[in-house]
């Protein structure tokens, strides 16, 4: 046995502090985890509103390119003049106008629609196209780089085409340019601008965690990727984050799958992981190593106490001075040893002592008085002898055998609540650290006359069985409130307090003044409530409530007397 029970000391501890340093690891490899999956989170956001904003303003320059070209048109005279006449001729008499405005220049330096578009093509490499569709001919013209023309196309049918709700080019940007003469500002045909779209998105798309779409004004897909279908559900499912920029004609959305933009590479969850093992197999070291020290020391202590008990007083401790607790008891044991001697005789002769006392007080059948005579006499004896700690134990016990002998049996709520604080005081020194009490009464309740005893025997119901030793903040609490004519007590505590259904069951034996004593209730708070009921009438007495959170609470309710009347007949209330 003297073997094991060190075992079982180092095995507790070793298994108590490696619970905690493993929570404490466990706890900081899933911070470690959560803050780098919030990181790389954080980094793939960023990257989707770049891909948002790279692709939103590519747009807006397509569109800026488109107007630039257009109000340039408009700034060139010659151009102008020249598009009007394209577009309200056929080919042959186009061709012939022309020649005719070409031999009429004196530098022979015609500037016609098509010089114009070839110069939109070398000044923008992104334009693809320049169509010109005439309103009044119906004649479609398909322009390239490079000089490229293919004029006699069906301009109707591609108008057509274009207006339709579910038109959509895939990776292309058109934008529509309606030409009107200035004379009178009728209409007589458009510009198509289509500049590539697809392989500039594809280079935004630098994410692979990022899903990029891009809408015209009716919504219809003109680039996506990667490709799927019904993308509108990515903007409700609660999985994936969405950003949405608007640029008049077309709309670009990105989505980001949030659990697969968290996820953490396999290379940093390994490092992290690889770390938490190591942090807590070096704490556990750290700790077997201290532990099988601390139960070393503690063996000893064990030792030694073994020693004392087969009566070798002789035995002592090392003290290693290192100033902690177990340096304390080797301390403390030393000295035990050294005095316990002079201890053991000392007790023997204050044992025959006391012996002897107990036998003269059965013979003499000391009475009370003599008793209170007694506890004064030792009260002063103390006092002289420099232990105001042991008076004030003894003045409180004093007060208590006065408070019986010569007090009435009606006394005011201020003597009875003096009664009630010195038998507490009694307790706490009893209790030392572990018990406190309160008492809260206003000024001009304390003149108001009750019965003597009916807190003391609720008070001593909690030392009882309510108290709870092994705590440091047991509490009594009296509060004193005038109702109406009536005087209420609130004595509270917060000890073990009791169930519900005997609450109850103890309520209506107080209601119906039960007077059968049993073993489980309390006959100190039966009796108040039969004496109050007694005095008082049936409406009065006691009632128990569970005190939150814990504990009991007990209401006594007493009627204040009437002291005296006026001469009308009112009733005046002490």
């Amino acid at each position: 046995m003297k073997k094991k029970r060190p075992a079982q000391l180092y095995y507790k501890m070793f298994c108590s502090y490696t619970a905690i340093v493993l929570c404490i690891v466990s706890a900081l490899v899933a911070y470690f985890i959560s803050d780098s999956k919030k990181r790389v989170l954080e980094n793939n956001l960023q990257a989707m509103e770049r891909i948002n904003r790279e692709a939103a303003e590519y747009i807006e320059d397509t569109e800026g390119v488109s107007d630039y070209l257009f109000q340039d048109l408009y700034r060139s005279e010659t151009e102008l003049e020249d598009l009007l006449a394209y577009l309200r001729m056929e080919t042959e008499e186009y061709l012939e106008y022309g020649l005719d405005r070409y031999s009429s220049e004196d530098n022979l330096a015609y500037q016609g629609i098509y010089d114009f578009i070839n110069d939109a093509f070398e000044g923008y490499r992104n334009l693809e196209s320049v169509e010109l569709i005439s309103y009044e001919t119906g004649n479609l013209t398909r322009c390239y780089p490079q000089q490229i023309f293919h004029p006699g196309g069906d301009g109707k049918a591609r108008m057509e085409e274009i207006e339709r709700p579910d038109f959509a080019e895939e990776g292309k940007l058109l934008y529509i340019k309606e030409i009107r003469d200035p004379g009178n500002m009728t209409s007589i045909g458009c510009m198509i601008f289509t500049f590539e779209g697809g392989q500039r998105f594809a280079s935004i798309r630098d994410n692979p965690y990022t899903e990029l779409t891009i809408c015209n004004q009716n919504d219809q897909v003109i680039y996506q990727d990667p490709v799927q279908e019904n993308w509108t559900e990515r903007m409700g499912d609660s999985r994936y984050l969405s950003l949405k920029e608007s640029e008049n004609l077309y709309t670009v959305y990105t989505f980001l799958n949030s659990r697969q933009a968290s996820a953490l590479p396999f290379s940093t969850l390994a490092m992290i992981l690889g770390a938490g093992v190591a942090a807590a197999a070096l704490g556990i070291l750290g700790i077997g190593y201290y532990v099988r020290r601390l139960t070393a020391r503690v063996d000893s202590i064990l030792h030694a106490m073994n020693q004392v008990t087969t009566g070798n007083l002789q035995t002592r401790l090392q003290v290693n001075n290192k100033g902690d607790e177990l340096d304390m008891v080797a301390q403390q044991f030393n000295k035990m040893c050294e005095d316990l001697n002079l201890y053991i005789q000392k007790s023997y002769l204050a044992e025959i002592e006391r012996k002897n006392a107990q036998m003269q007080a059965l013979q003499s059948q000391i009475n009370p008085h003599f008793l209170y005579n007694t506890l004064e006499a030792i009260r002063m004896k103390a006092i002289c002898n420099g232990d105001r700690e042991v008076g004030k134990m003894l003045y409180s016990m004093v007060t208590l055998f006065r408070s019986q002998l010569k007090e009435a049996d009606v006394i005011t709520l201020g003597q009875e609540l003096d009664y009630c604080k010195r038998y507490m005081e009694l307790f706490e020194y009893r209790y030392q650290g572990c018990f406190t009490s309160r008492v809260s009464c206003p000024v001009e309740l304390l003149s108001i006359p009750i019965i003597k005893f009916v807190l003391q025997p609720v008070i001593e119901n909690y030392f009882v069985h309510g108290i709870e030793r092994d705590r440091k903040d047991n509490l009594v609490e009296i509060r004193a409130r005038r109702e109406g004519g009536d005087l209420r007590l609130y004595i509270r505590d917060n000890g073990r307090g009791m169930a519900k259904e005997d609450i109850e069951k103890t309520n209506r034996e107080l209601k119906e003044n039960f007077q059968e004593e049993r073993k489980d209730k309390s006959i100190g708070i039966a009796n108040v409530n039969r004496r109050i009921k007694a005095v008082y009438g049936d409406q009065y007495g006691l009632l128990l409530q569970a005190a939150a959170p814990k504990g009991l609470l007990v209401i006594v309710t007493i009627k204040i007397e009437e002291k005296e009347k006026d001469e009308e007949g009112n009733v005046g209330r002490g």
